[in-house]
C-alpha cells in the first residue's frame, strides 16, 4: 500500500474555520454591543456584517506583522480588535480586546461543522486499517473540543491528536511530524499529510520526509517549494484521490 499512515491538519482541512470564525466573531460582537449599549448613551448604530468585514480586513492587514514576529499573538489580537472599534467610533476599554477574544474562544467551537464526506472518508480509512492522526498548531483544550464537536474521535483517538502546545514544537518544524510518527506507530516512507497551508502543512511535511496533499480550501497561492503529491480544492476531491490511490471503495 502506498501509504499506511495518514495525518490531517484540523482547521480548514476537516472543517471550514473561516465560516466558524465569521459566525463566532459576529456572535461575540453582537453580545459586546449589547453590553456597551447598556453602559454608554448615544452609541452609533452598527451593522454587524459591516463591522465584521472591517475586522477581517484588520486581521489580514496585520497578519504579516504577526507572521514575521513583529507582533505577538496577544498584540495581534489586540490591534485588530481596537482598530476596528475605533473605525466605528466605539469605546475601547482596558482588557476589552482580551475579554472579546476569550468570549470568542468559548463559542467558536460550536460553529465547527465537518466538511461533507468527512465521516465517510475517515470510516473507510479506519476499516482499511490506515494509521490516522491529526497534527495541529494551537491549544490542546481548544483542539480537543473541535474534535468532539466534529464527532471524529471515534475514528482518530485523542492520543493521535498531536497539538503544538504539548508537543514542544509546531508546524512546519520537523519535530512535530517525527513525534506524530512515533505516537501513531507509522513509517516515514509510507506517511501522508493533508493540510491547507502551503508553508506550514505541505512544505513542513515534505521537509520531514512525508508525502503531502495540498488541500487548498482557501485558494492560497503557492510560493516556492517542493511539489506535493496532489493539490485539491475540496475534501471531496481528496477523498476520491485517496480511494483511487489506496484501491478503496468509498
Amino acid at each position: 500500500m502506498r501509504w499506511n499512515t495518514i495525518c490531517f491538519d484540523l482547521d480548514n482541512t476537516l472543517f471550514s474555520h473561516e465560516e466558524a470564525f465569521e459566525h463566532a466573531i459576529m456572535h461575540t460582537f453582537e453580545e459586546t454591543l449589547k453590553e456597551l449599549n447598556q453602559k454608554y448613551d448615544h452609541l452609533p448604530s452598527i451593522n454587524i456584517k459591516d463591522w465584521f468585514r472591517t475586522f477581517k480586513y484588520n486581521c489580514d492587514y496585520y497578519w504579516e506583522n504577526f507572521e514575521n514576529n513583529k507582533l505577538s499573538h496577544d498584540a495581534y489580537r489586540k490591534v485588530r480588535y481596537e482598530k476596528t472599534m475605533e473605525t466605528f467610533g466605539l469605546p475601547v476599554e482596558p482588557n476589552s480586546a482580551k475579554n472579546f477574544h476569550e468570549q470568542y474562544e468559548e463559542v467558536v467551537v460550536g460553529y465547527s461543522v465537518p466538511y461533507k464526506g468527512l465521516h465517510e472518508l475517515l470510516n473507510t480509512l479506519k476499516e482499511a486499517e490506515i494509521n490516522m492522526g491529526i497534527i495541529t498548531n494551537g491549544k490542546r483544550e481548544t483542539q480537543e473540543r473541535k474534535v468532539i464537536q466534529l464527532d471524529i474521535d471515534k475514528y482518530i483517538p485523542f492520543e493521535h491528536l498531536i497539538v503544538s502546545e504539548d508537543a514542544g514544537a509546531e508546524k512546519p518544524e520537523q519535530d512535530i511530524f517525527d513525534l506524530a510518527l512515533k505516537k501513531i506507530n507509522g513509517e516515514k516512507n509510507k506517511a501522508l499529510f493533508i493540510g491547507d497551508s502551503w508553508k506550514l502543512d505541505v512544505q513542513g511535511a515534505i521537509a520531514a520526509k512525508w508525502d503531502a496533499i495540498f488541500l487548498n480550501t482557501r485558494n492560497e497561492k503557492r510560493t516556492r517549494g517542493c511539489p506535493p503529491a496532489a493539490e485539491h480544492f475540496s475534501l471531496a476531491e481528496t477523498a476520491q484521490f485517496l480511494y483511487w490511490s489506496l484501491h478503496l471503495k468509498g
